[in-house]
């Protein structure tokens, strides 16, 4: 009896058995575009990883050499201080003027170390306040048996500085080769670096090269150094014509 009573419910799965694999086998599709948005929590989450401490580090150093060349180098040390202090403060926020006049804007702000000691009244505190957070996070990865290693974070800021190589090169070939040919130079191989390749990249790379000199160095006249060494191994007109429009 009881397998009597089996047999049909058997049966049906047999039968529904090949439509659940097709089912199962067919990819997935939706008929919703799909969403390119990016979520302002994903912006603004703000995480330390491992190799925090040492770019902490690094910044409380950067804040540090600023701070002690400071006053020999933004002309803290030659300023001339009067005997009346208060008169001189006054006169340098606006208060008033030497004659005792009132003055709408003070001296103070026109003088060339007040910016950077603005910039260090901002940058010491702020150096000192994430290396603290910085040693809060390292001291939790310790106590919690977490990774520690910042191998691979320093290799990826490493590899950034091959950028500035690249720039470093293009700024010594200017003098050398001309701002066009430098130009070209770098629109072409740059994009190939970052795998932008094959012959309509490469077409692409080299007018837009060329777009960008014609409206800095014919159109706008910036100035590039005027000794090149490929312009002076041409005819006297044609490296005439290079210097003034290329």
């Amino acid at each position: 009896m009881k397998s009597r009573a089996c047999a049909p419910a058997l049966k049906s799965a047999v039968r529904q058995a090949p439509l659940r694999a097709r089912i199962e086998t067919r990819a997935f599709s939706s008929t919703c575009p799909p969403a390119h948005m990016i979520n302002v929590e994903d912006v603004t989450d703000f995480r330390r990883g491992r190799g925090d401490l040492i770019f902490s580090l690094f910044m409380v150093g950067v804040a540090l050499f600023f701070l002690v060349f400071f006053f020999s180098q933004t002309g803290w040390e030659d300023r001339k201080l009067p005997a009346n202090m208060a008169r001189y403060w006054m006169d340098q926020f606006g208060l008033a003027t030497p004659e005792g006049r009132v003055s709408r804007l003070g001296r103070i702000l026109k003088q060339g170390w007040v910016a950077p000691l603005i910039c260090l009244c901002i940058l010491v505190p702020a150096a000192f306040w994430n290396l603290r957070g910085a040693l809060r996070a390292q001291a939790w990865r310790v106590r919690f048996k977490q990774p520690t290693g910042v191998a691979y974070e320093l290799t990826q800021w490493l590899r950034a500085l091959e950028y500035v190589g690249w720039f470093v090169a293009y700024t010594a070939l200017v003098p050398v080769l001309g701002y066009l040919v430098a130009t070209l130079i770098l629109g072409t191989a740059l994009p190939w670096r970052l795998g932008y390749r094959g012959l309509r990249w490469f077409g692409i790379c080299l007018a837009a090269s060329f777009v960008i000199v014609l409206i800095f160095r014919t159109g706008l006249q910036i100035r590039t150094p005027a000794n090149i060494w490929l312009y002076d191994q041409l005819p006297p007109a044609m490296e005439t014509f290079m210097q003034v429009w290329f």
